[in-house]
């Protein structure tokens, strides 16, 4: 009766396969890339839709106010895409959309602002109808992604999602991250965006002053003002660093983002890390359905790939049970590993 009426919902409104229904079928995988998922276009970590059976599968989470495609591969160059007949159609009414398919159609969906959104795509007739719908329900979690010489990370609008910083445990807007400094440009500059995008849409995080027109030259112990900069609203591509004298190629540091109070302070990694031994490693990975975490060290929480935290433990070890498909992050407070389910 459910497979029924899906089918009769997607006839009436007529969301008809570009390829010929003799070749459809329902996927058993279905994937979201573009700038608007949280995996953006890296096709390799592409966000996995939960398969509710049936042909239809669901999304909750987050998602960037971009363009988007729904696919059936991890890879370009075998993947089937469900797209719009005409590119650029809202993804919130994507249900009045005719959807077409094909290997390499570079149509997409557009999503209209930020937020955490419910998304559903139902193939009925084997394959050969689809339905898209989507309602936003939420604001996006807020989080912070650093970009500069000391992260390797330049173009805001394509930061993988393991850049990511989500709040510390008990806040909503104190954000750490930890690097290493090394002397000279290429290695100890950094600043801090919102939430990728491109960079007229995205808030930066940058010095309220510099001493060289680029660089505010900071100290471990200094503790900054942050100044605010939406898109090209002012000086985004100003940055903080270390002085050469102040750098060496191992040594690390944290700085701790608030955002609360738009402070920025300094500190070496190991000040902030007690009972932290040097030689421990994170280990993570799936055993029997089971992600396990060994070996933290210190307090470890696990983010899926859309930056929702789905556990989290002061202790150094970690078992979840019953994860869906799709890629993890599994952070502590000096280190993260992707696990992939």
């Amino acid at each position: 009766m459910k497979q029924h009426l899906l089918n009769s919902m997607l006839a009436g409104a007529a969301m008809l396969l570009g390829a010929a229904s003799a070749t459809a079928a329902i996927p058993e995988h279905l994937y979201m890339v573009g700038e608007a998922s949280p995996s953006l276009w890296h096709i390799d970590i592409a966000q996995e839709m939960t398969n509710e059976g049936e042909g239809v599968f669901s999304y909750r989470g987050t998602l960037y106010k971009q363009n988007i495609q729904f696919i059936d591969a991890r890879s370009w160059d075998t993947g089937v895409r469900y797209v719009p007949e005409v590119s650029g159609w809202h993804l919130v009414e994507a249900h009045n959309a005719t959807i077409v398919s094909g290997v390499g159609n570079e149509n997409r969906f557009w999503v209209p602002e930020n937020g955490t959104y419910e998304v559903k795509v139902y193939f009925g007739d084997d394959g050969a109808s689809v339905m898209v719908t989507a309602q936003w329900v939420d604001e996006m979690p807020p989080m912070a992604i650093p970009l500069g010489a000391a992260t390797g990370q330049w173009e805001c609008q394509s930061v993988p999602y393991p850049y990511n910083i989500y709040p510390e445990e008990g806040t909503e807007d104190v954000f750490v991250w930890e690097g290493v400094v090394k002397p000279g440009a290429e290695g100890k500059h950094f600043k801090f965006i919102s939430f990728p995008s491109n960079y007229w849409e995205t808030w930066f995080y940058v010095p309220e002053t510099t001493d060289n027109g680029v660089a505010k030259f900071v100290k471990i112990g200094d503790k900054l003002n942050v100044q605010r900069v939406w898109g090209t609203g002012g000086p985004n591509d100003t940055f903080w660093g270390f002085a050469d004298e102040d750098c060496t190629p191992e040594k690390k540091i944290k700085v701790t983002l608030n955002l609360g109070d738009d402070t920025i302070e300094f500190a070496e990694a190991s000040a902030g890390i007690e009972g932290v031994e040097a030689e421990s490693t994170l280990k993570a990975s799936f055993v029997g359905g089971d992600l396990v975490v060994e070996n933290a060290g210190s307090a470890v929480a696990v983010y899926d790939i859309a930056g929702r935290k789905v556990a989290y433990s002061a202790a150094g070890t970690l078992t979840v049970p019953c994860l869906p498909k799709g890629v993890y992050v599994v952070k502590t407070a000096d280190t993260a590993v992707k696990v992939l389910k």
